[in-house]
């Protein structure tokens, strides 16, 4: 009964990180849309998050092996190009679009797998992917196939995918041999450092103002609630249930950012673009949960 316990609080834990990313996707549009560099928010996000990550953590931190910086190093610099292009896509799209083409990362992971394990994706990885390119499809062309509703913050969004399921398929790749802690503290610190220098070296220090109102509100958001906050939740709950509802509770964050987005921002979704997002989180689920028809046990086995 405990344990059962336990296993519902971590997947509410898992949902909550779901909720939390979706609301940073809305406070990112709003630091944006109040004039902050997008390099600077987001060095600022990984900065603030390292500083945060290494006070608390800095007790059970271990020593670095050559091994941990090098992956470290790595996936900072993965994570850096995926934000680069998410962020600068979100100057450029609404929230709902951002967070759904961001879930595209899902369905591409398997296919970076198979690139670094030789191990070719299943039929329920290639069908999700021929799901997920009719959700962009139904959200990108109009009814004379034209390209008319796919911008380039569009484009650049899809992109940040690419990087985001690099990061996740390198991350499980190097998860054995590295110390956990010490990788997501590397790739934060190099993350942030690599936005700091793209900053100084594209803007100088003109556009590095001090923070007030929206801006301060939804840094803080997006450093503690959006980024901190989710890391630690998902480094504790994701061990007390399957990475399959792991992975499913937190891909949440593209139905919860739109509906965020409504409430918060006014943004409108239209029908077409709530179509092409539903075949996107179907594909998702279909690259998940195999629809039920593999055993959860089997799925871990698969991953």
């Amino acid at each position: 009964m405990r344990k059962l316990v336990k296993k519902y609080l971590a997947e509410s834990g898992l949902l909550l990180i779901g909720i939390l990313w979706g609301l940073g996707f809305v406070s990112v549009k709003i630091g944006l849309n109040e004039g902050m560099n997008r390099f600077y928010l987001t060095g600022l996000r990984f900065l603030g998050s390292f500083v945060i990550l290494f006070l608390l953590f800095r007790k059970r931190m271990q020593k670095i092996s050559g091994d941990d910086l090098k992956a470290g190093i790595l996936l900072g610099v993965i994570q850096y190009f995926g934000y680069f292009f998410q962020t600068y896509g979100a100057a450029h799209t609404t929230v709902g679009k951002n967070a759904f083409f961001t879930a595209i990362n899902v369905i591409i992971v398997p296919y970076i797998f198979w690139m670094l394990n030789k191990k070719r994706p299943d039929i329920f990885s290639f069908s999700a992917s021929i799901i997920c390119l009719l959700g962009v499809g139904v959200m990108s062309f109009d009814s004379n196939m034209n390209l008319a509703h796919l911008n380039e913050g569009d484009i650049l969004t899809i992109i940040s995918a690419f990087f985001f399921a690099a990061q996740v398929a390198y991350t499980g790749y190097f998860g054995k041999r590295v110390n956990p802690l010490n990788l997501v503290l590397i790739q934060m610190i190099v993350g942030g450092l690599m936005f700091a220098v793209t900053q100084l070296a594209t803007s100088g220090i003109s556009e590095v103002t001090p923070l007030h109102g929206k801006t301060l509100i939804a840094m803080i958001y997006i450093i503690v609630f959006s980024t901190a906050i989710p890391m630690l939740l998902q480094t504790y709950c994701q061990r007390l249930t399957t990475a399959t509802r792991a992975s499913i509770l937190m891909s949440t964050e593209s139905v919860f950012a739109p509906v965020f987005a409504f409430f918060i921002l006014g943004e409108m979704m239209s029908l077409r673009v709530a179509l092409g997002a539903t075949l996107i989180l179907f594909a998702v689920i279909v690259s998940e949960t195999k629809l039920g028809l593999v055993k959860e046990e089997d799925l871990e086995t698969l991953k």
